[in-house]
């Protein structure tokens, strides 16, 4: 166990507890704001249950579970309760399937009905064609369709399904997006499935539960009510934390449930929490109050600067001017050494500062496979082979380095073949060789393209391909694995950029360099946080940050939404701005680039963080040029 669960108990933590507790087991819901220890709350939760009912649920072969959004989130409650074998923490994906992959003749069946779906969608699409459709249009519906009914043919000889990232219905691998829609509706249709979901989880916590789908709230909901008061179902959220356009915002309370609010926070600096405070007092009700024993003073800024092509140049001055008149310096520092973190709306943005953006335009401007957003997470299958194998050996010191030989050791076909015809003196002089050949190849990483690097490395035994990238690169040779276009089109894409841009991509995925979108960073904190509100760069509809300061009209579907109490682009981007203010522990400085300055630097101050951040404009910034 750590430190969180042995934390005091806050007063929603008794609560909690309370309802745990109860023989009469029913539904809660836990309104957490930024920085309050909602996760503290949730692992304190899941080791009370654990411990005052182990040996119950033991006798019964049941367990808690506990769903998280990912599986980073999951690791971390595990670690937490000391990977306690009577929690099973996943992902909503992972617990999904795990419920349903022992019924593979209800999963064929789904499977059958969405293909004969789709296809019965494409008929009718061709059959309403008008005299101007475009052939092209015509000519990949009939594509489509083909690959359709191959499918169709194809599941019936599957076996045994799997699951993955992307579906591949004809080699029997349900996707993501699969799961997400077949689960909840076999839960809900099929009455013993929800039974049997009860029995083995009579308690369910479902965190960061404001961006939880709502069809997956009401399968939990089924269960639980089928259960009649032997399932405990906990949602831990936080409606203003909202940021996925999926999720479900608040939990509708079922009769009987328990709403429990944790205001506390933990967190931030008395400046910060104004903030904080401030931008959520337009959103909801609750005000947090420090939890803090001693709160410190803290800062805030708002930089409001020109919209123009020295954007990037003036927020390295702005990082300058803090490090020189703030009074805690360190903002031209990192966040992993104590710095600061710059959080923009789109990772484009961020790849653009970091030499990537070829790469990102590769992966994220069509939307082939998941791919765009395995490459958001940093798992994309086709650069696996850079990350493990090519960037390593390129990086070692020397092509005899012991880095090297423990890359071939993992990865090369080649040295495992000499191991076994014990040959291995002459196989180690040809791996040597080969290094050689690559590390020469990416000797100037801003010429060396990411195709010719994967070439060399795959035709020079150095490594062994996934079936669908050595598809690629041999389409001739002898696989069974058919890329579709959009997939080949990303990897043409990938193959032109250089290996500067792969090395810029990885220091951003494994959070090295200074920059992270809004949205990746829900549940971060760092001393000293900086966020960039650019419309115009970020390109981003469904949130305007100049909507939101009043510098731009709504449109008449704004308008429309907020007479309907439907969400709009200003509630979406305040709840953003919420999440990003409140990453803050000490510091927080808002830039803001807008094309009319004047009016940009009165709408800040008429603003609700107006009267609690320091207001500077790009004359500020001057002395520094």
């Amino acid at each position: 166990m750590t430190t969180r669960v042995d934390a005091p108990d806050t007063e929603a933590d008794r609560q909690i507890q309370a309802i745990l507790d109860r023989n009469q087991l029913t539904g809660f819901t836990v309104v957490a704001g930024a920085g309050s220890g909602k996760t503290t709350s949730l692992v304190k939760a899941l080791a009370h249950v654990t411990r005052t009912r182990g040996p119950s649920l033991l006798a019964k072969t049941q367990r808690v579970a506990c769903i998280t959004y990912t599986e980073i989130a999951a690791r971390e409650i595990h670690e937490e309760i000391g990977y306690d074998p009577l929690a099973s923490v996943s992902t909503i994906h992972s617990f999904l399937w795990e419920l349903v992959k022992p019924f593979q003749k209800d999963i064929s069946v789904w499977v059958a009905a969405r293909i004969d779906e789709q296809i019965a969608g494409l008929r009718e699409k061709q059959a309403n064609y008008k005299s101007r459709t475009h052939q092209t249009t015509k000519n990949n519906d009939a594509a489509d369709l083909e690959k359709r009914r191959y499918q169709q043919d194809a599941v019936k000889d599957v076996k045994r399904w799997t699951y993955g990232i992307g579906a591949d219905y004809a080699h029997g691998i349900i996707g993501h997006a699969d799961v997400i829609k077949m689960v909840p509706e076999m839960i809900l249709e099929r009455r013993l499935l929800a039974q049997l979901v009860g029995r083995q989880f009579p308690f369910i916590f479902v965190d960061e539960s404001q961006d939880t789908f709502p069809e997956i709230v009401e399968a939990l909901k089924h269960v639980w009510s089928l259960a009649g008061g032997t399932v405990c179902l906990g949602f831990f959220g936080d409606p203003m934390q909202q940021i996925y356009q999926q999720g479900v915002v608040s939990v509708p309370p079922e009769p009987g449930w328990v709403n429990v609010d944790k205001p506390q926070n933990f967190r931030s600096s008395k400046r910060v929490l104004a903030c904080v405070n401030a931008v959520r007092s337009e959103g909801d009700a609750l005000q947090q109050i420090s939890g803090l024993s001693v709160q410190a003073d803290g800062e805030a800024f708002c930089f409001v600067l020109p919209s123009d092509d020295q954007r990037s140049d003036r927020l390295e001055l702005v990082r300058s001017w803090l490090d020189e008149h703030s009074t805690s310096g360190n903002w031209t520092r990192p966040a992993r050494e104590d710095g600061s973190k710059i959080l923009m709306i789109t990772h484009r943005m961020a790849a653009k500062r970091l030499g990537f953006e070829n790469l990102y335009a590769a992966f994220k401007d069509q939307k082939a496979g998941g791919l765009d957003k395995a490459f958001e997470e940093g798992n994309a299958w086709p650069l696996t082979p850079f990350r493990d194998v090519i960037l390593p050996l390129c990086l070692a010191k020397d092509a005899s380095s012991p880095a090297v030989l423990a890359v071939l050791r993992e990865n090369s076909p080649l040295l495992r073949t000499g191991q076994a015809s014990h040959q291995l003196k002459a196989v180690l002089a040809s791996g040597k060789a080969a290094v050689g050949k690559l590390r020469q190849l990416a000797l100037d990483p801003f010429t060396a393209k990411l195709g010719d690097l994967l070439r060399t490395a795959f035709n020079d035994g150095l490594l062994e391909l996934d079936p669908r990238m050595a598809a690629y690169l041999r389409p001739g040779g002898e696989h069974s694995v058919v890329l579709d276009e959009p997939v080949v089109d990303v990897l043409n894409a990938m193959s032109e950029c250089v290996l500067s841009e792969f090395e810029g991509y990885l220091a951003y995925v494994k959070h090295e360099s200074p920059y992270s979108t809004q949205h990746g960073t829900k549940g971060a904190e760092f001393e000293r946080v900086i966020v960039v509100l650019d419309d115009k760069e970020g390109r981003y509809p469904l949130y305007s940050y100049d909507k939101f300061l009043g510098l731009k009209e709504l449109s008449t579907t704004d308008l429309e939404n907020q007479s309907k109490g439907v969400d709009s682009a200003i509630e979406r981007t305040r709840r953003l701005f919420y999440v990003c203010v409140s990453r803050a522990r000490e510091s927080i400085a808002v830039v803001l680039f807008t094309d009319d300055m004047d009016r940009a630097v009165e709408a800040v101050r008429e603003s609700a963080i107006g009267q609690h951040v320091q207001v500077l404009t790009v004359g500020d910034l001057l002395p520094l040029t």
